[in-house]
């Protein structure tokens, strides 16, 4: 079993050109700052995403947030947000644990305005990081349909492995097949 209550609330920060990028585990305190990152990005988010995680309204986000520490306290999953003077960036997420063969799914998203720095690259490799050596788990997968080429481009620099089509993998349309292993 795979105990998500031990993982820190805050992981190290990423070093960028503009200042320090804080990377905390989702909680409350950011409903506001995760509804207005879901607004700017929902229209870049949703077709990969869906709605339920990159939500657009103080409700939805409220039971975005609800459901994801629900996830975290039934050991399912664990969600960071990336944060810049309290500006929502965007989210990394370790879910779908599977507690016998120790893998789990890698996703994420960075809203549109901070794309292209390098910052989807440096949110996974924390949460990489995290999986191996904190949670012990062997392998992450990530599931990406072949035209969201930003995120083709993020698990090429991670190093990832790409084993496959899925078919009907995501809401009914094929996936790539990406591992990290530890």
């Amino acid at each position: 079993m795979i105990d998500l209550s031990i993982l820190p609330a805050r992981l190290p920060p990423i070093r960028t050109e503009q200042g320090p990028i804080n990377i905390e585990r989702i909680g409350a305190k950011h409903t506001e700052s995760l509804c207005e990152a879901g607004q700017a990005s929902a229209q870049h988010v949703k077709p990969w995403l869906g709605a339920s995680l990159c939500p657009v309204t103080l409700a939805a986000t409220k039971h975005c947030i609800e459901a994801l520490e629900k996830s975290r306290h039934a050991n399912y999953g664990i969600t960071y947000l990336m944060l810049k003077d309290n500006k929502c960036l965007g989210m990394g997420i370790i879910n779908y644990l599977h507690p016998l063969h120790l893998t789990a799914n890698l996703g994420y998203w960075i809203r549109p305005d901070a794309c292209g720095q390098g910052l989807a690259v440096a949110l996974c490799q924390s949460l990489i990081k995290l999986a191996f050596s904190q949670m012990n788990l062997h392998r992450l997968e990530c599931f990406i349909e072949p035209n969201n080429k930003a995120s083709l481009r993020v698990v090429h620099k991670l190093g990832a492995e790409k084993e496959g089509l899925c078919r009907k993998r995501i809401f009914g349309r094929d996936a790539l097949l990406y591992s990290i292993t530890a």
